[in-house]
């Protein structure tokens, strides 16, 4: 029994050792410690863009929402309806993203990050997402953040 004990808590010791000098120190601010944080505060999250227009004649909305997966993955779905023509249309792109610059409050309550991704279905793209005062943007436009239901 004091075998397994021991063995266990070795396991343990060893994890919280590994998982120590892999994750990024709080007090990370700017440069590459900076970006792996970043990754880690943005992984598994959704921003979502939902834009809506009435007119006198005409409703349309629009639904954007960018999940982006701790695996390096992102989902980008995009859903429109215009009320006076009856249509909806659904787009969805798929493909990689990295943060390619980050600037971080030592709290990470601030934040401006730049993410790359890399889409399977055409060019490359870049959005500046940025938080500060519980409030986040994503290209300057004000988004809603939750975890991801994809992801």
């Amino acid at each position: 029994m004091r075998i397994l004990i021991v063995a266990v808590t070795l396991v343990l010791a060893a994890g919280a050792v590994t998982d120590a000098a892999t994750a990024a120190p709080k007090h990370c601010t700017a440069g590459k410690c900076a970006k792996t944080r970043a990754k880690k505060l943005l992984a598994n999250r959704v921003f979502i863009k939902f834009t809506q227009t009435t007119g006198n004649t005409n409703y349309t909305s629009l639904d954007q929402r960018l999940h982006l997966c701790r695996d390096a993955s992102y989902i980008y779905d995009s859903v429109s309806y215009i009320e006076a023509t009856g249509t909806t249309s659904q787009q969805r792109y798929t493909g990689t993203w990295k943060v390619t610059k980050a600037r971080l409050s030592r709290n990470g309550k601030r934040g401006t990050v730049r993410v790359r991704g890399e889409s399977d279905q055409g060019p490359a793209t870049t959005v500046k997402i940025s938080w500060k005062n519980g409030s986040a943007r994503v290209d300057g436009a004000e988004v809603i953040v939750d975890r991801s239901d994809l992801c």
